[in-house]
């Protein structure tokens, strides 16, 4: 078995006037959730690999996880394809940076990483991920090849 754990970056703050969506940072909320949200995390299996969007939000987002858990910097590696991707982008993501984890994080954005989870557990069918939430969903070998094989 694998275990994904699909979740979207905490609250950023809102689209200014001269600042890029790719540049929003978290807001003051946003990392008190994202901290939360790590500890709640910390239950469960020990994340091995973290994958994530490289946009201000996403990136601040899994370094709160990955300093809360005490997950190694090695383990944490920015996709540039992870920036608003499909389901099927995050697989190829998956295949590519996924390297021996059993337990993977994705630090995304909706409506990709939402996506991805409604594919995966019919629980999740059209439903979005608020800020700062995450499902965890087992995979048995099946499921994880069916996902990052192109």
């Amino acid at each position: 078995m694998r275990e994904l754990i699909l979740m979207r970056h905490a609250e950023a703050a809102p689209a200014s006037h001269g600042t890029e969506d790719f540049a929003r940072p978290l807001t003051d909320a946003g990392r008190v959730a994202a901290a939360r949200a790590a500890k709640m995390l910390a239950v469960g299996a020990p994340i091995e690999r973290v994958i994530y969007s490289p946009a201000a939000r996403t990136s601040e987002t899994a370094s709160i996880v990955a300093s809360t858990l005490s997950i190694a910097a090695s383990a944490l590696q920015a996709v540039p394809k992870l920036y608003l991707a499909t389901p099927h982008l995050i697989g190829a993501a998956l295949a590519r940076w996924q390297g021996t984890a059993r337990v993977i994080l994705v630090v995304g954005h909706n409506p990709g990483v939402s996506d991805l989870g409604g594919e995966l557990s019919p629980s999740h069918a059209g439903r979005m991920l608020q800020t700062a939430a995450y499902w965890r969903l087992p995979l048995d070998e099946a499921e994880w090849l069916a996902l990052v094989t192109p």
